[in-house]
């Protein structure tokens, strides 16, 4: 196992793993956020260099400090050949398999390997399985071969919504994190609003301010580069404010050059169709999470 450290190693990592895009997405948007200053305080270890097998991303150790915070506790995985990656990856150097926790990547082939270490480990797994999508912008930089494949423009002809006057755009306020974790299908609890908090103190977001100066509708990113957490209040959906959001905030983040993908529930088809009109790519590999909690 070997933490690469300094700009020479993480760029050639963030090099490397760029070729292996979408099935390298996760760990590559990652290890871009970690080359633009590590704000959330992570590392990347390998099984060796520089001709790695696996990569996985996890936070320091010092980050780590709550057993049950599955949110903090977060790797993101990727493996050249999976079926030889779980001896790296049953490492207490590489995962903490005592703690309740969460592994994220973009490959399904990682899903044996996972539920078998689970096993090992005495613990049990909880798999989540969605639509990976790829952002036009994105994939016009990072994987030509997609638009390509799905002939989608890449000159950003695409739907461009507006919002009620009566709306004012705006960014999420780290006070704001109280509303968007009672909406957010994987938060409701203490644990997740910090979370929240910390992705909005850390990175770009966007939302819609009601007449009382409260956010209706919104939309931040995560440590990984997606676009995560969107939503809106009941009695102001079916008005088109997430697929606004949604173009303003891409083409603000575009500005800065940040990989943004995000995934979608496959029984969320409002959302599906949103992504649609924004002319988003609906990649060939999924978005996986797999939620670990110890015996």
């Amino acid at each position: 196992m070997l933490h690469l450290q300094g700009p020479q190693m993480l760029q050639m990592l963030e090099k490397s793993l760029r070729k292996s895009i979408p099935e390298s997405l996760k760990v590559y948007g990652t290890t871009f956020h970690i080359n633009q200053g590590n704000p959330f305080k992570l590392k990347a270890l390998v099984d060796k260099w520089p001709d790695f097998n696996t990569v996985v991303i996890r936070p320091q150790e010092q980050e780590m400090t709550d057993d049950l915070d599955h949110y903090t506790n977060t790797y993101q995985v990727y493996s050249k050949d999976p079926k030889k990656c779980q001896e790296f990856l049953g490492s207490p150097e590489v995962i903490n398999w005592k703690q309740h926790l969460q592994i994220q990547s973009s490959q399904s082939s990682l899903d044996d390997v996972i539920k078998n270490l689970a096993a090992t480990k005495s613990g049990k797994v909880k798999r989540t399985q969605c639509f990976l999508y790829m952002t036009s912008e994105a994939g016009k930089k990072l994987a030509t071969s997609l638009l390509e494949a799905k002939s989608v423009s890449v000159n950003g002809d695409k739907h461009k919504p507006s919002h009620p006057k009566m709306l004012t755009l705006s960014t999420l306020d780290p006070a704001h994190a109280v509303l968007v974790n009672k909406l957010w299908y994987f938060g409701g609890n203490e644990r997740s609003r910090r979370f929240i908090e910390r992705c909005i103190q850390t990175f770009p977001s966007s939302c819609l301010l009601g007449p009382e100066g409260t956010p209706v509708s919104w939309m931040l990113m995560d440590q990984t580069g997606e676009l995560r957490m969107a939503g809106t209040l009941p009695e102001y959906r079916a008005q088109g404010l997430i697929s606004y959001l949604s173009c303003v905030h891409v083409q603000t983040l575009d500005k800065l050059g940040f990989p943004l993908y995000s995934h979608v529930d496959k029984a969320n088809h409002i959302m599906q169709r949103v992504c649609s009109n924004m002319q988003s790519i609906l990649v060939p590999c999924d978005w996986n999470q797999w939620n670990y909690v110890p015996l």
